[in-house]
């Protein structure tokens, strides 16, 4: 079940830019629509408990099916990048060289054959990109700290301002942040495994052994088609020859 059955090439098709697409615009609507709802209904100092977890486990089934799909070198640093490039445009300048540094190591746990149609090897490097998106959240407080805060402070009270920087600076508050992130990702990935194994590779598998089936009974009914109108034909007797 590791291997799809999809033939190995090193090249991307258009077909798995077209997927690529897709499967990311549907992973960044999922995210953005899970963090406005989670801005909407939690104080900001709590949303850390709860995207932490929610928004892989929204994203996770998604990039399982659409990596095995691809089944190419590339797919988990370029859907880094993605991201990356759309925090960059917020404003998060601090996003694009954390995304550079997320994707080389996610390729690099991603390296080996076959690695992006086992679903365990997917499922670990995903991990690395909710890793590095959890380092969008660390950056700024890391390289201008003061001058985040009071940009926070225009917007959220002291007591949410001094939550959130503790939950991002603080080594425990990283590490819980981390675990689930990871928790989030494994749940995703146990429900995206199903869903590939039972909805995407069984009906692939079985059209492939029905393909030759069909052409087998396709060219059998051409036989007896053939051979039913050359009995049809009359003989007819040359009755120049006979005299």
């Amino acid at each position: 079940e590791a291997e799809s059955s999809r033939p190995a090439s090193g090249r991307w098709t258009t077909r798995d830019i077209l997927t690529f697409v897709v499967f990311n615009l549907i992973i960044v609507f999922v995210t953005m629509a899970a963090k406005m709802i989670e801005d909407m209904l939690l104080a900001p100092q709590n949303t850390f408990f709860v995207g932490s977890w929610l928004f892989p486990l929204l994203s996770t089934p998604f990039y399982v099916v659409m990596a095995d799909r691809i089944g190419k070198r590339g797919v988990l640093a370029a859907s880094i990048l993605v991201f990356g490039a759309l925090y960059t445009f917020m404003g998060g300048l601090y996003c694009a060289p954390v995304a550079v540094v997320g994707a080389i190591v996610g390729e690099l746990v991603m390296w080996g054959k076959g690695s992006y149609h086992d679903i365990k090897r997917i499922v670990g490097g995903y991990i690395v990109y909710w890793v590095t998106f959890g380092f969008y959240g660390i950056m700024p407080y890391l390289l201008f700290r003061e001058a985040y805060m009071e940009q926070l402070g225009t917007y959220y009270e002291a007591a949410d301002v001094a939550a959130m920087v503790a939950q991002y600076t603080e080594i425990p508050w990283i590490l819980l942040m981390m675990a689930m992130f990871a928790a989030g990702t494994l749940v995703g990935g146990l429900i995206g495994s199903k869903f590939l194994k039972k909805h995407v590779r069984a009906p692939a598998a079985a059209l492939q052994l029905e393909i030759p089936k069909m052409l087998v009974e396709a060219v059998t009914r051409n036989e007896i088609v053939m051979a039913s109108l050359f009995d049809d034909v009359p003989v007819v007797e040359n009755d120049f020859l006979s005299h």
